[in-house]
């Protein structure tokens, strides 16, 4: 039983949401009645342009069944019925397009305000990005300046060791010279010496023996 109420509570509530709509005239206020005819008890006076659930409609389609939008239902004549909405009910329709349309301008206008910002900050990333470039460039400039300069101090380097080597060469060749010379020199002091000491023994040797013969001779 429970599952039979479930389903019928259920198509209730599905089957208004089915429903065709209608809505009141733009003229005047009709009666909601509780049967299809005069006779029946009023329910409620309803507006130009309330809007109604279309139930379904009496044979000769003088009366239509509708039910409001709190749920409450009735027969009302069918030709104060139209299809479309009055036109205070457009009006009010037009007006909220309108809204929504004034409410998308301004979230482009926003949008537009955020876009054109980055814009801007784009801007100055890239000039940022420039005079980095710039200073990067004048660094490495600098370095290669610096690079040339030091390979040219790193030739001259290597000159002056090429330089120094040539000298340590010719000093230690004089150096041998020198060593030579003075190896020479000592030789010829040694023969010079021996020369006069063989000099002196001989004239030792000899002085005597002339010295004795004028001796005899002038004896």
């Amino acid at each position: 039983m429970k599952h039979i109420i479930a389903l019928l509570v259920g198509l209730a509530v599905v089957m208004p949401s089915l429903a065709e709509k209608r809505y009141v005239k733009d003229e005047l206020t009709i009666l909601l009645r509780s049967g299809p005819s005069e006779e029946h008890k009023i329910l409620k006076g309803l507006k130009s342009g309330t809007h109604l659930q279309l139930l379904e409609q009496t044979e000769d389609g003088k009366y239509a069944k509708v039910a409001t939008d709190k749920g409450l239902e009735g027969f009302v004549l069918n030709r104060f019925l139209q299809n479309e909405p009055i036109s205070f009910e457009k009006l009010i329709l037009t007006q909220r397009e309108l809204d929504k349309t004034n409410a998308d301008f301004q979230e482009l206008k926003n949008k537009y305000a955020e876009v054109k910002k980055e814009l801007a900050e784009s801007k100055r990333d890239v000039s940022s990005l420039d005079k980095e470039k710039e200073s990067q460039q004048k660094e490495l400039e600098y370095i290669k300046k610096v690079s040339s300069s030091a390979i040219s101090l790193d030739k001259k380097n290597q000159e002056l060791m090429t330089q120094n080597e040539e000298l340590k060469i010719t000093v230690d060749t004089l150096k041998a010279e020198n060593e030579r010379l003075q190896n020479d020199r000592d030789i010829n002091y040694l023969l010079v010496g021996g020369f006069l000491i063989v000099l002196g023994l001989f004239l030792g040797w000899l002085l005597p023996k002339l010295g004795g013969r004028k001796g005899d001779a002038w004896a």
